[in-house]
């Protein structure tokens, strides 16, 4: 085997790993109304979250910030609100 080849042959591996990895990373989820019918879906990837309506139109966005903090903005990028999670960690719950 020739060193260009084991060069190629690693690069793809490399590839290969890095786009698996990629894909865990992203998921994307659909939402239904009562009726059943499509409403919209999310796509996050990280620490971010988007939303688009039924139509596929951006609806806004979510970013988890390092403080442990969820912040939300509009489809114009303005912040509206934030969340925090108040509820203990699941192995500090006492009974």
């Amino acid at each position: 085997m020739t060193r260009l080849t084991t060069i190629a042959i690693v690069a793809l591996f490399a590839l290969a790993f890095a786009t698996s990895a990629f894909s865990f990373e992203n998921q994307t989820r659909s939402f239904y109304d009562r009726n059943g019918g499509f409403a919209g879906s999310s796509s996050s990837l990280n620490n971010t979250t988007s939303f688009s309506d039924r139509n596929g139109r951006f609806d806004g966005s979510t970013i988890r910030n390092s403080d442990g903090t969820t912040s939300a903005y509009d489809r114009n990028g303005h912040f509206v609100g934030s969340s925090v999670n108040t509820s203990p960690p699941q192995n500090d719950r006492r009974r």
